[in-house]
């Protein structure tokens, strides 16, 4: 269990004056937190897997055993994670993955109780951060009454917080949630290796800081920041400098930069998730340009946290006249925040904190996904805090004007009896909007719903809206949706494509067709597209489209099984059977199935090739007999002695 830091004896470069608050308080204050996050995230433990979590966990041969650790290059282990999937270059979450399933398969439930158990000690780490940080010189002891009642509120809205629910709950973001905890013990460690005045004490503390920074590194490279973030903190509250912190934590800064080793390793030949890179067809410019009004989108959710969504829908900006007043404020956010930094305040390292974890998504387009509030999971650890010591300085400083002819106790005692009461209420309606957020992942389709309420205009709702509704067997529900996809992303072949296969069951056949014939002008090479085309044209009579569009399938994917069989049973139905027999043995070469070898053995029968027939029937029989069709069997026996009894072919 983590506490809240004891006193220990000033260092040269710490000059901590931490007292710690009685065990009592300490027990009582984790038993708030522990209970608190637990009431908010309990009844998520029963949801089921979404999203990604088929690629990362329900998929995932690499965790079904513990051991051996690594792959041999051509199999996968629990510290060889498969690539193009979210855990790629992240082998200690799923390495954490292969515990969860050795101790409980594929039941949710014991992957989202360690997530809340992670988020809770998270919230441990924000609180013990908080409480020794207010107890440094650099506050000159003016927050040593409230020290202990201002953390401990920090770490319980935090945890509270509605925007963090995404990560908690949604368990393929372990790796936020992990990297999270890391990036908070590496801060953590560092502290206490700052404010201990021992040999070996500086030790451990500066071995356990490396550690947390390389493991964070294994799991999300967003830890990246961590040396930066470490530096800047000793050079706000501690060394006033960083030359001094150079020069007496050097140690320290040797341990944590080795850390971008195995990282710079990991992503050498650029990054490892699949959607991400700047050759995408998003140009840096508009991806520079949106992410500066999306960095106050993230501001605002800090302070006003909904309405909260699983994919939000931002336009890009591509001009500089649509960009310029995002970009003024945040040149101005930028600039006041080096200038504080040079100053050494506190809000300065809070600013510098937020933009730097977030700096990588700011920077590197991630195409579908130009903001995701898990991202915010780290840099609101500083910005609560940030709130909630402000907001309690400038509450003593008004109830000091307000009651300066006031007894002095009276007067001290006031400011902190108002920031209990505002913890509280702030704690209970943020705790009741995060269980309100929680009820819309219970299956993907009622996220998408939710989704839909906010974001009606964005194509990404409307198309997985009807996908869920397709999953679900709502095929008349998906329908509308896969329409208002059609009007929202008339350029998208996907969403013909999708129009056109929900259509198929309850239009005239012409209008999904319509459909597919669109998504081939968008995307020509579109297999399915022909295939299904394809189909309705033979079912429509209108076999000699059908086949040109089976051979337009059969040339973009030449081991297309089904498309090679419903050509021959064309071919086979107009008597010829050369080509009937090329397209049914082009299918059995990629799906041996029991119909096409019948198929086959028929059309070799009908062109007098016996002896091929023969051959086919009997690997027709055989696998007949050993799938228990026996009717089959029967049949195929009476051929083979019908065959068997013909002349030899000449």
């Amino acid at each position: 269990m983590i506490h809240v830091p004891t006193s220990e004896p000033k260092s040269s470069t710490a000059q901590s004056t931490a007292r710690v608050p009685p065990n009592r308080k300490c027990t009582l204050g984790t038993v708030v937190l522990g209970f608190s996050i637990f009431l908010v995230y309990y009844a998520a433990l029963d949801g089921p897997f979404i999203f990604d979590d088929t690629s990362t966990i329900i998929d995932n041969s690499s965790i079904r055993r513990l051991w051996p650790l690594f792959g041999d290059g051509e199999t996968t282990a629990p510290c060889s994670p498969p690539a193009a999937t979210a855990l790629y270059a992240r082998p200690l979450v799923n390495l954490s993955f292969a515990v969860n399933y050795y101790f409980g398969a594929l039941d949710p439930r014991g992957y989202r109780a360690a997530h809340i158990v992670l988020h809770f000690l998270s919230a441990l780490l924000i609180w013990s951060i908080v409480a020794r940080t207010l107890r440094l010189d650099y506050f000159h002891a003016s927050f040593e009454p409230v020290a202990d009642l201002l953390s401990l509120a920090a770490a319980l809205i935090w945890a509270l917080h509605p925007v963090v629910t995404e990560s908690v709950v949604y368990i393929t973001q372990r790796t936020e949630l992990m990297m999270g905890f890391l990036y908070l013990a590496t801060l953590y460690c560092s502290i206490r290796y700052w404010s201990t005045s021992h040999a070996r004490g500086r030790t451990f503390w500066l071995a356990l800081a490396t550690l947390s920074c390389l493991a964070g590194m294994f799991c999300k490279e967003m830890i990246a920041s961590a040396p930066a973030m470490v530096l800047l903190f000793e050079h706000t509250f501690v060394a006033r400098s960083v030359r001094r912190a150079l020069s007496q934590s050097w140690p320290l800064y040797v341990g944590l930069t080795l850390s971008w080793i195995p990282a710079i390793a990991l992503n050498y030949d650029g990054p490892r998730t699949p959607m991400a890179g700047f050759s995408l067809g998003v140009a840096a410019h508009e991806w520079w340009f949106t992410q500066a009004k999306v960095f106050f989108l993230y501001l605002k959710l800090a302070v006003w946290p909904w309405p909260l969504v699983i994919h939000y829908e931002i336009p890009y900006l591509k001009t500089l006249s649509e960009a310029w007043p995002w970009l003024l404020a945040a040149g101005s956010f930028a600039i006041s925040t080096l200038v504080l930094l040079w100053r050494n305040r506190a809000v300065g390292f809070a600013m510098a904190w937020v933009v730097a974890v977030l700096s990588p998504t700011l920077v590197i387009p991630l195409v579908g996904e130009t903001v995701a509030e898990r991202r915010m999971y780290v840099p609101l650890a500083a910005l609560v805090p940030l709130f909630v010591v402000g907001g309690y300085t400038l509450l003593a400083l008004a109830w000091q004007l307000v009651t300066r002819h006031s007894e002095t106790s009276k007067t001290s005692e006031g400011p902190k009896k108002v920031a209990v009461v505002v913890t509280a209420v702030l704690s209970i309606g943020f705790g009741a909007l995060s269980a309100q957020r929680l009820t819309a992942y219970e299956t993907e389709l009622s996220l998408w719903q939710d989704a839909l309420v906010h974001q009606p205009n964005d194509p990404l709702v409307r198309a997985n809206l009807g996908i869920s509704f397709i999953q679900a067997g709502r095929l008349a529900e998906a329908i509308p949706h896969f329409a208002a996809w059609v009007q929202l992303k008339p350029d998208s072949h996907w969403a013909h494509y999708n129009l056109a296969r929900s259509l198929e069951g309850s239009e005239p056949p012409e209008e999904a067709m319509k459909y597919y014939r669109k998504a081939l002008e968008l995307q020509p090479d579109h297999v399915a597209s022909h295939y299904n085309l394809a189909r309705l044209l033979e079912g429509n009579k209108k076999w000699l489209w059908a086949i040109k569009h089976y051979r337009r399938a059969i040339d973009r994917q030449p081991d297309f099984s089904a498309a090679h069989t419903n050509l021959a049973l064309l071919f086979q139905s107009f008597g010829d059977m050369p080509e009937a027999i090329t397209h049914f043995k082009a299918a059995l070469r990629t799906q041996k199935d029991l119909n096409n070898y019948v198929h086959l053995m028929l059309a070799l029968r009908q062109a007098d090739r016996s002896t091929e027939a023969v051959v086919v029937a009997e690997r027709a029989l055989e696998i007949a007999q050993s799938q228990g069709e026996t009717g089959v069997a029967e049949e195929l026996e009476i051929v083979l002695t019908s065959l068997r009894n013909r002349p030899s072919d000449q």
